[in-house]
């Protein structure tokens, strides 16, 4: 039994090269989404995952985890690293850093505020 998803044939269930030429097709749908103003990234996504999630269905439960660790740790796998937003500078600022700017505060409120006060 064959079944289509997104113009590729599937036996069911899937073998990993069907799984895997999914996952490409799918992340390179997504990159040329990226260029198309008229399309909303969030929706075309959510398409594409609700097909995905449709064509599973027909799986068993065993085989529908083996397909989605395999879709997932192939798109996963092929994602592009973002140079310009590391995922270890989402940790906030250092305590450093905020004792740093009260002190220079602290410093600019005494030489301008306090220490003209006192003449």
């Amino acid at each position: 039994m064959t079944r289509t998803l997104d113009g590729l044939n599937f036996d069911m269930p899937p073998t990993a090269d069907q799984i895997v030429a999914l996952a490409h097709l799918h992340r390179q749908n997504l990159d040329e989404a990226i260029f198309h103003q008229e399309i909303h990234l969030g929706d075309f996504g959510l398409a594409q995952r609700k097909r995905v999630y449709d064509f599973t269905r027909e799986l068993n439960e065993a085989q529908r985890e083996k397909f989605y660790e395999m879709y997932n740790g192939e798109l996963l796998r092929t994602a592009d690293e973002d140079d310009l937003h590391p995922a270890d500078a989402e940790g906030g600022v250092s305590v450093f850093a905020v004792f740093l700017v009260l002190a220079i505060i602290a410093m600019i409120l005494y030489f301008a505020v306090i220490q003209s006060a006192m003449r």
